[in-house]
């Protein structure tokens, strides 16, 4: 199996070089890549097993990137502000939280060869992206501001918004903001690109589509919506179903890293080939309302430029290891359970994910939520209704949450909104002190997040 040229079907067996390819980017990393020939650590044999050369290599953090960067990051051959200034690697930025932004390489076009790759592990978009039965147009809904180079923010014309078939629909940081006349021109301008796929995050396409609906108005994409950029939600979910019908698929990925699983016809999310090598390290504690959770950490395997190797990314995952293997030997997933440093730590060391606490509130007509953990022993969760539906909300969400969030102090409060993260980006919980990995997952000593 080999990489595949752009609108060609993916060979959905399990690629069999896969992870000896992985084991020949460890080492090429190794023996080329500053940062890690500055570890000194020793070479190995090329054909030594995938697993031996991983339990072998510790992990990474963005605490360990951050100061290097960006020089240790590209092979000593390589001119690093020659090839920047002639756009041959690019510099980005995440948009995490503050916090959490790291400056980042890609290669020249990598992000948008790997995500197409990616989305053709689904069958109904790879036929979009065919051009199947029409020429495949996309438009994009998230934060303005993507990247260093790449700003959408302001008063933008439509051509500076337009990019070969994408266009860039927001110009506003925080949908909780937008004017009347902001949304009225998306929802025209996704009408008049004559979208084929939208790709969103799923608290700005709920906000539009709430609108849209108190409108009269249809969200009017021809084939799919995915769902990316930050953790969705039921309430997400429910605000969206009022204004679009069509398929809706989740895409999971990191700026750092690129695509890493794509949500399929089957329901179930899979590993994309050839980007990345994905280690799901079992959690050790419970994790009451989710099974089978894993950590994810992720080698990359295409990259010139800033190749990691066992990168911690901080995201949660419930995995099907019974399921089947398509593309790699990296088994399926069922859902992204949100970001580890955002799981709420009960005392007696159980871990309780996003999702599980957005599981939990399904049916408490929660619109949007925040929880918050400042210390170990209480939360306080902020709780905005559904429209028409405020009595009596803040205490199903209490009832709901308490026995999931066992031997924790409980505040629970109505709100009007919540505010978007300096990125733009909404968080549905935020733990506000670190915890020590390595006594909850498997393979994570000295790891602190």
């Amino acid at each position: 199996m080999s990489p595949h040229a752009p609108n060609e079907p993916l060979d959905p067996r399990p690629d069999p070089e896969h992870e000896a390819r992985v084991v020949q980017a460890i080492a090429r990393a190794h023996a080329e890549i500053p940062f890690y020939a500055k570890r000194a650590r020793p070479p190995f044999d090329p054909k030594t097993p995938l697993a031996d050369v991983l339990r072998a290599t510790p992990l990474l953090t963005k605490s360990d990137v951050r100061p290097t960067l960006p020089k240790q990051w590209v092979p000593a051959s390589v001119d690093l502000k020659a090839a920047l200034a002639a756009g041959d690697i690019e510099l980005v930025e995440t948009s995490g939280s503050t916090s959490d932004r790291l400056r980042i390489l890609w290669d020249k076009g990598w992000w948008i060869r790997q995500e197409d790759r990616a989305m053709r592990i689904n069958e109904t978009i790879a036929r979009a992206l065919a051009g199947d039965p029409v020429p495949y147009k996309e438009s994009i809904l998230t934060t303005p501001v993507c990247g260093i180079a790449t700003c959408h923010a302001g008063d933008t014309p439509l051509v500076e918004r337009t990019d070969e078939h994408r266009l860039f629909l927001n110009m506003r940081p925080d949908p909780t903001f937008w004017r009347e006349d902001d949304m009225l021109r998306m929802l025209d301008e996704i009408a008049a690109h004559e979208t084929v796929g939208l790709e969103t995050d799923p608290m700005y396409l709920a906000t539009l589509a709430r609108f849209a609906a108190a409108h009269g108005r249809k969200i009017d994409v021809k084939a799919f919506v995915q769902l990316t950029y930050a953790f969705t939600t039921r309430g997400h979910l429910r605000g969206i179903r009022q204004a679009y019908a069509g398929p809706l698929y989740q895409l999971y990925g990191a700026s750092e890293v690129g695509v890493l699983f794509m949500e399929a016809n089957d329901g179930l999310l899979h590993h994309a080939p050839f980007t990345t090598h994905v280690e799901l390290l079992r959690a050790k504690v419970p994790t009451p309302g989710a099974k089978d959770v894993a950590l994810v950490v992720v080698t990359t395997l295409d990259r010139m430029a800033q190749p990691l190797v066992r990168f911690v990314v901080g995201d949660l995952v419930q995995v099907v290891a019974d399921g089947p293997r398509r593309f790699t030997t990296v088994p399926p997933i069922a859902t992204v359970e949100g970001r580890v440093q955002d799981a709420v730590v009960r005392p007696d060391g159980a871990f309780v994910t996003c999702a599980a606490i957005d599981r939990a509130l399904g049916s408490c007509d929660v619109a949007v939520f925040q929880l918050n953990q400042r210390t170990p022993e209480s939360v306080e969760i902020d709780v905005v209704p559904e429209p028409g539906h405020g009595v009596g909300v803040a205490e199903a969400a209490r009832a709901a949450l308490t026995p999931l969030l066992e031997g924790l102090a409980l505040e629970v409060r109505t709100a009007t909104a919540i505010a978007a993260e300096p990125s733009g980006k909404f968080r549905v919980a935020k733990r506000h002190f670190a915890v020590d990995l390595g006594k909850s997952f498997e393979g994570c000593e000295g790891v602190k997040l």
